[in-house]
């Protein structure tokens, strides 16, 4: 019996390693535990103790995964014991002080990656996606021949369970097309460096058919290779990490549309219900069109310095001119006035 593959039964992929981890700092055979007449509780609280200086929301997302564990085995401990654990070292906010990259330095990093590094971070950053649904969109979900490239989501790969649609830009649309054309090769690669180690298969349909943690080696050798690997001293993790392209994402579309638009975009459940309320999908992509120049990074932009320089001195010349015009006005009726004084004046 496989106690931890017949509790995950299809869920993420990362709590096994929680698990493992469990059984693995209490000297415990999985298949073998709940066989045992044992402190179950005491284990729990032990192992617990061992992981309180870990990062909140890791650490509390572990006690998670352990308390739903524990219960799909009929292990049932009140509310109460599972809320003391977690009470005894408080926050539950990411500790991590992290930043969002600048487009130029995102440009830099980009520059020194390769096709798979340009397509799959240009994905995130232009989507708005989350890392995990990223590495899980296959084929069938991009529809490229629409514009902008429409990403279909089903609600079984979203972290909120909805559906939703994103979009990626025309720059991003060029290196998924260059990505597609080195995806089997890659494929059949990984295979045969992998097949000690674990069970590669080729009948792979995702976009990127690669896991996390190379996705995330990957981001932080291009932060290594432009001087951006800043490590936030109190968690030792990089201050530009792979989830900062959401907020890049975030930031630069509300630059130019509605805070709503990026939001329900990038998957955030409370706008998600008033955005398919209010906008039907071609104006989701419309506005998406008008955010793109934004999210573009390595194409050149167009310098609109000058035209913008340029629209400030019209600007100036008409608030000078409805001005004149406002005295001049002012300046008529006062003479109507006084030349009516007069006529009056004249009768008496």
């Amino acid at each position: 019996m496989d106690t931890i593959g017949d509790f995950l039964n299809g869920s993420r992929k990362n709590y096994r390693w929680i698990l493992n981890q469990y059984f693995n700092e209490t000297k415990q055979d999985p298949n073998k535990y709940f066989k045992k007449k044992r402190d179950y509780k005491k284990d729990i609280t032990h192992w617990w103790e061992q992981h309180l200086d870990e990062v909140p929301k890791t650490r509390n997302t572990k006690l998670s995964v352990l308390h739903s564990f524990f219960d799909h085995y009929e292990i049932i401990y009140p509310k109460k014991f599972w809320l003391e654990l977690r009470k005894r070292r408080k926050g539950s906010r990411a500790a991590t002080l992290d930043r969002v990259p600048t487009p130029t330095e995102f440009k830099n990093m980009l520059q020194h990656g390769d096709i798979k590094d340009k397509a799959l971070f240009l994905f995130l950053s232009t989507s708005g996606m989350r890392i995990d649904e990223c590495l899980n969109i296959t084929i069938p979900m991009v529809d490229l021949k629409n514009d902008p490239v429409m990403i279909k989501l089903p609600g079984s790969i979203t972290k909120t369970g909805d559906p939703r649609i994103t979009f990626i830009t025309q720059e991003a649309k060029h290196y998924l097309m260059e990505w597609l054309k080195l995806r089997e090769k890659y494929i059949k690669t990984a295979i045969q460096k992998t097949k000690h180690l674990c069970d590669k298969q080729s009948k792979d349909d995702r976009v990127f058919p690669f896991s996390y943690d190379v996705a995330w080696t990957r981001w932080n050798h291009l932060l290594k290779e432009v001087g951006l690997d800043e490590k936030d001293p109190t968690t030792n993790r990089y201050i530009i990490h792979i989830h900062c392209l959401r907020k890049f994402f975030m930031s630069q579309m509300k630059l130019e549309v509605p805070t709503v638009i990026p939001e329900a975009l990038a998957g955030h459940e409370e706008y998600l219900d008033e955005s398919y309320r209010r906008f039907t999908r071609d104006q989701l992509a419309e506005y998406y069109k008008k955010a793109e120049l934004r999210l573009t990074i390595l194409e050149s932009q167009p310098d609109l310095s000058s035209i913008n320089e340029s629209l400030k001195e019209k600007d100036d010349e008409i608030a000078k001119m409805k001005a004149d015009i406002e005295k001049m006005h002012n300046e008529i009726l006062t003479l109507q006035n006084l030349e009516t004084l007069a006529k009056l004046l004249k009768k008496t």
